[in-house]
């Protein structure tokens, strides 16, 4: 019994305990890991000038810079970047020789990371609800509040902060916000002039998800609209619930979507319902706007934990990409590495701790085809400006 017991106590504290520290959440890597990129220069230059642009004016770009023990102004950080910049072509050969490379936390061993994928849904919808449009796209409600925590770190360095809170007052009380079923089923926000837009429910839903898309009407006229507040509910994925007709290692977007059209409207809701997390919008004048408030760059921007990783900061991600056998296959014949620089810009409600990543894959039907599928190990690793001598 004793034997057993001491096993147990061993396997424990082998066991990779949960990231809590943002001094904790990378390190220089081991290994001689030089950072490459199969996609185009020209993807890469265009991102990274838009990016540096974005970076200067960003308040959401922190100063310092933390890349777990070593902190970089934000300057000197945006230094670096310009010189891979004026250095055109030659963008790889300047990083390797100018940055140094930091390994991130990870899940069972530093660097590896869960890499899901994120896109702008195209979806048909309508100015008014009608019974095939029946699922608003709201606006930020006026009583929504917001309180960013990281204000009040300091004061409570014993406590776990998150990000933010949002919630409501009831008197001078915040108290939590509506929930999914509240908004949907109980109709809490009806009557208030918030609607952007009516789309099929199901759809709705997935637009949530990814946070940004475009809506287009019978007329042909089209309303981009992205993420703009969220009701402060955590996230809850409903493909968990779904292991009884989705089998674990088939489970994708895809799949979830054509289950969500066997069921009956009341039998949809109550599912998608299981998700308390519920997103409001704001219309848009182009393309989708990251967290960081840069323009969403297709196989470039990712998204992760804001709370452990930087946000503006440039990244190498080795991952394995899907490819099938035509635009319509559900299921990929293949996964083809291709590993690529990135920027992070963005962050997610499902995208925690610090071994996820979500990469953006684009916009409308083959974007989607690919990151349905998307959750693949691949390897995440910063980029740090070398200290000087």
């Amino acid at each position: 019994m004793k034997k057993i017991l001491v096993i147990c106590m061993l396997l424990t504290s082998c066991a990779r305990t949960k990231l809590v520290r943002i001094e904790d959440a990378m390190r220089p890597a081991h290994g001689n890991i030089r950072p490459v990129d199969s996609l185009s220069a020209d993807s890469f230059l265009v991102t990274l000038k838009k990016h540096i642009e974005v970076v200067k004016k960003s308040r959401l770009v922190n100063d310092p810079m933390i890349f777990g023990k070593r902190k970089i102004a934000k300057a000197d950080y945006i230094a670096a970047l310009e010189k891979i910049l004026l250095s055109g072509e030659n963008y790889v050969r300047t990083i390797n020789e100018q940055f140094d490379v930091f390994e991130v936390y990870g899940r069972n061993n530093w660097g590896d990371v869960l890499s899901t994928g994120y896109y702008e849904p195209v979806l048909n919808g309508s100015k008014t609800k009608t019974e095939r449009f029946s699922a608003p796209l709201y606006k930020v409600p006026d009583d929504l509040v917001t309180v960013d925590l990281k204000l009040f770190e300091t004061m409570f360095k014993r406590y776990d902060f998150p990000a933010q809170l949002s919630g409501k007052l009831k008197g001078q009380t915040l108290v939590p916000y509506f929930d999914r079923k509240e908004i949907d089923i109980d109709k809490k926000l009806e009557g208030k002039k918030l609607e952007l837009a009516w789309v099929d429910p199901a759809e709705a839903f997935f637009l949530h998800i990814q946070g940004s898309g475009v809506v287009r009407f019978d007329n042909g006229e089209e309303l981009h609209v992205g993420y703009d507040a969220q009701n402060g509910h955590p996230y809850q994925a409903i493909g968990k619930l779904l292991h009884h007709v989705i089998p674990k290692e088939e489970m994708s977007t895809q799949k979830i979507k054509a289950y969500l059209k066997t069921l009956s409207k009341e039998q949809q809701q109550e599912l998608l319902n299981k998700n308390p997390s519920y997103v409001f919008f704001k219309k848009l004048e182009g393309d989708a706007i990251t967290y960081a408030g840069m323009e969403v760059s297709d196989g470039r921007t990712i998204a992760t934990d804001n709370v452990f990783f930087p946000k503006g900061a440039m990244a190498f991600l080795d991952i394995e990409e899907p490819r099938f056998e035509n635009k319509t296959a559900e299921v990929p014949v293949d996964w083809v590495r291709v590993p690529r620089l990135v920027f992070d810009q963005d962050t997610g409600g499902a995208i925690k701790g610090g071994d996820r990543v979500d990469l953006y894959f684009g916009k409308g039907d083959e974007a989607f085809q690919k990151a349905g599928v998307m959750k693949r190990m691949g390897k995440l690793y910063y980029l740090v400006p070398k200290l000087k001598d």
